[in-house]
């Protein structure tokens, strides 16, 4: 089984909002701490979207990076770690960085800030659907709450395959 879940979840892994304004090199202040998520994925091989839930926490380890790490669950039956280590080149305004917890391995993430969203490309290690490479968007509302989603390609089509909600946890 090689659910979207996993690499799905890429996108959150270093985002998140307590602060609707901040300046760049700030903006990992943000993620310290433990959050808890929950949404839909769709999964390649099944029909319909699954609902899941996720707890993670995260670490500065300066203002220009990030690491996350936690578990997603789907099903009931399915358990998945997943992490992320995101940094800022403040020169560039790039947000760069590797995602793990994938079936397809190591995802390679790059991307931007704008406005209040995290706008990442995302090239996983194999492809999935009908490319290797998805956009995730993290939407920064304010507060202690941010909602992140993947957009791959299906048929030529854009398709929302994830859509996940987290609140301080």
């Amino acid at each position: 089984m090689k659910p979207l879940l996993i690499p799905s979840i890429a996108a959150f892994m270093g985002i998140s909002s307590l602060v609707a304004a901040a300046r760049p090199a700030d903006y990992f202040a943000r993620y310290d701490g433990g959050w808890v998520g929950s949404g839909s994925v769709k999964v390649e091989q099944l029909p319909g979207p699954n609902n899941v839930t996720c707890k993670v926490a995260g670490s500065r380890g300066s203002k220009t990076s990030f690491s996350l790490a936690g578990t997603c669950r789907a099903m009931l039956v399915v358990s998945r770690k997943i992490g992320a280590d995101l940094r800022l080149d403040p020169e560039t305004g790039t947000y760069s960085g590797t995602y793990t917890g994938s079936s397809s391995g190591p995802a390679r993430l790059v991307g931007r800030l704008k406005g209040d969203t995290l706008d990442l490309t995302v090239t996983w290690g194999r492809v999935i659907y009908d490319d290797n490479t998805a956009r995730m968007l993290i939407e920064n509302p304010g507060g202690q709450s941010f909602r992140m989603q993947v957009v791959e390609k299906i048929d030529g089509k854009a398709v929302t395959v994830s859509d996940l909600s987290f609140q301080r946890g």
